[in-house]
Formats: C-alpha cells, structure tokens, sequence
C-alpha cells in the first residue's frame, strides 16, 4: 500500500456505502466516509460493466460546441432526441475565459465518431467507443493539412498545417500543440509559464497571433475576431463560397466549414482561397502513445473521447505526482484539495466514473481530494487506468433526472460545461 493510500486512509474513522442498480450493467453507488474532524467526503461513482449493459456511453457537447450547458440539461437533451438518458457526468477542460468560444474543448474531442477538437498534442484523453472495445486511456496528438487549387489549377502553394478545430485563433487551452507534426509540441507561447514547454498544462493557455483554425457546423456562428483576420466559407462542394476580412457573421452550414487565419496566416489565405477555390481537407491524423507511435481511427458513430489529465493510473500503478515548491497556475490547480471528477478503467474493462464533492456542499463536506488522493482512491475502486476531467466547480453526476452530487460552483449551482458523458440506454 502506498504512503498516498494509507494518508487517505487514516483521514477516515468510518465508510457508509450504498449501491443501486440504475439499468442492467450499469451501478450507481453512494460512499460517504467520515473523516476524523468530523467531517464527511462525498463521494459518488458509476460502474458500467459491458457484459450485461445494452446501452451506448456518449459524449456531448450540447447543442452547439461554442456554448456551454449544465451536464443536466445535455443529457436532457439527449431525451428530446429520443433517446433515453440514464446517467451522465461532465466531461473534459473547455476554456471558460474565452468569450469568442466559452464552450470549447481543451483537447481532442470525437462525438459521433467525428473529430470536433483537436488534440493538444502530449495530452491524455479517454476513448468510449464501440461499446467497450475501443475504450481507452492514453496521450494523444492530431494533425491535418489543408490546400486550395484555384479554379482550372494546380495548388498555388504546399499544403498548410491547421492549428486547431472549433476553437478561438491564437488561444490555445492547454497550451499543448495543434494539429501540428505527429509527436511534435509547437506551441510554446508564454513558455515562462510552463512547467516543461513541450507538453500540455492544466489551468493554463497559450497565445499565437498567427493561426489557421478550421470550424465545422457544430460550433454554431463565428462571433466577431479582433485584429488581422481572414474569413473564407467553403460549401458542401468543397469549394470557396465568400470570403471576409471578419468573422462576424460567418456560419458553417450541415456540411459547409469555415476557415479563420490570423497574422501572417490571413496572407497566405487571402492569395490561396479565392471564390470558386476547391479546399482539400483530408482526415485529421490522430495518434495515440507516449511518441504518437500508433494510429487511432474512430470508425464507428458511437465513438467518442473526452480529453483530461493527468493520467492518474497507468497500469495498476498510480502516478508520481510532486508539487513541492511549485507555484505555476497549473500545480495551484492540481496539488489542494478539490472537487474532482475522474473515469477509470478496470482490469475486467469496466468503465467507472466518479465524482468527489467539495465544501461548498453540506455544511459537514470534506473539502475534497488532492489529486493523489483522487489516484488512490480510483485504484480502491478498482481502475487498473484512471485519468482526471474537469472538476472544481465542474464536477457534476446526473443519475435518472436529478443531479446525485452538490455541484461547488456556488451553493448549489451547477455549473454550465463545455461537454459531458452521457450513459443512454440506447
């Protein structure tokens, strides 16, 4: 047992727990351990287990991917679609400062099997696909390219490297590459900041003046973008439709996209894209592993993943995780005690999530788990892999129509997300 385990341990002086069946395959479970200053944690936890469930594990990000909603309200909405929503959890980070996109995912991000953000490259994601099969946790990266031919021509120029998907130009969450070379971290914009500039940080981002960002029709209508800017729609036929120093107004139609550059990019997409252009966009690379080494493919509709991190288990074993004399914003978010919200794997390839309430619950709430905590207690509870999502005033479990934790983003306020896991039964 780990120094981490017995710390957690001897914090408690007693352990109630409660377990009800919410559909075949799918568990909920109470656990409320009281602590020695009398206090009590909160804790709430999921378990699917894919030999009996008949149901699909979904990921949303509500009606547009700009916006953000309460976990509740996006797994009602799932209901209006026709289906039937039995649980859910929020999801990954989403850059809550931002007001070009509130709603935007820090990293990458499949609904529907479909590619809606991408990776901030080095950072870890968790992968629902295929009812289990595809279910995974691991660092991933992306890239893509795209190129216009002029009407009657060849390409005028080499393809050109995106920066992202569905996100505001020049703010990079996290802070970890773009769709930029496999394996390769180029954003280091305000590298003082960083704990090692290569890689993706929690609670922090990045700014680039000169990007090229695609957006599909899920993010909803462009808002108006500050500085040297080039706008260009392009129609369902792949061709270049209008194009704009602004973005106001711009908006993807099902199967149109959109193309915003900035700074010296806005040049190269002034020259490139003119009316009547054809746009080549083929499909964003995505790779999984510790050097992007392996492939992954979202083949089927009910692949999804949600991005999150640190990884908090690998393998049966919990992390390092040392924040001794660290200060940067990102270590302020990981190392005190907080609401979380973490999904694990287990062994047996059952999927559980669990959320850990704050103080800002019951008067008598613990003040939730430091991030070793949270590692500790997903080994206890049987993940051989386990990886953090958004928590804080995030965390949040819906369980058949009501809200089963005490959300922290004010007494008793759920807080509104850039997207969540959603548990149908169908």
């Amino acid at each position: 047992m780990s120094d981490t385990s017995d710390r957690l341990l001897a914090e408690t002086t007693s352990e109630r727990r409660a377990l009800c069946q919410v559909a075949p395959g799918l568990t909920f479970m109470k656990i409320e351990s009281t602590l020695q200053d009398g206090r009590t944690r909160y804790v709430r936890a999921l378990t699917v287990d894919f030999a009996s469930f008949t149901g699909k594990i979904r990921a949303t990000e509500g009606e547009t991917v700009m916006d953000r909603e309460k976990t509740s309200a996006m797994a009602e909405l799932m209901a209006s679609q026709g289906l039937k929503p039995l649980a859910a959890v929020n999801g990954g980070f989403f850059d809550i400062a931002s007001t070009f996109s509130p709603g935007a995912l820090g990293g990458l991000t499949v609904v529907d099997g479909k590619v809606l953000n991408s990776a901030s490259n080095g950072e870890s994601a968790l992968a629902l696909g295929n009812h289990g099969t595809n279910l995974w946790i691991d660092k991933v990266w992306s890239q893509s390219k795209i190129t216009f031919t002029p009407p009657g021509g060849n390409p005028s120029r080499p393809d050109h490297v995106l920066d992202g998907l569905n996100r505001e130009p020049g703010r990079i969450q996290g802070c970890g590459g773009g769709f930029g070379p496999a394996g390769v971290n180029d954003r280091n914009a305000n590298a003082k900041n960083l704990i090692d500039p290569r890689m993706p940080q929690v609670g922090i981002h990045c700014l680039d003046s000169e990007e090229t960002i695609l957006f599909t029709e899920e993010f909803g209508a462009l808002p108006f973008l500050a500085g040297t800017v080039r706008a260009v729609l392009i129609g369902v036929d792949r061709t270049v439709k209008r194009v704009s120093d602004t973005t106001d107004g711009m908006v993807a139609a099902p199967g149109e996209h959109v193309v915003v550059a900035t700074g010296s990019h806005a040049e190269w997409l002034k020259a490139d894209a003119v009316i009547g252009s054809t746009m080549s966009l083929p499909a964003a690379a995505v790779q999984r592993g510790a050097s992007a080494e392996t492939p992954v493919h979202f083949p089927g509709a009910d692949d999804a993943t949600v991005n999150g991190g640190p990884r908090l288990v690998k393998n049966g074993s919990v992390g390092p995780f040392d924040f001794s004399g660290s200060t940067t914003p990102q270590y302020a978010y990981l190392a005190p005690r907080n609401a979380r919200t973490a999904a694990g794997i287990t062994a047996g390839r059952e999927l559980v999530l669990v959320v850990v309430d704050k103080k800002s619950g019951p008067k008598d709430a613990a003040h939730g788990l430091t991030m070793a905590q949270l590692a500790e207690a997903m080994k206890n509870l049987g993940a051989a892999d386990a990886i953090n999502l958004d928590g804080g005033g995030s965390s949040t479990m819906w369980v058949k129509g009501a809200v089963v934790n005490h959300p922290s983003d004010g007494v008793g306020e759920e807080r509104r997300v850039g997207n969540a896991i959603v548990i149908t039964a169908k």
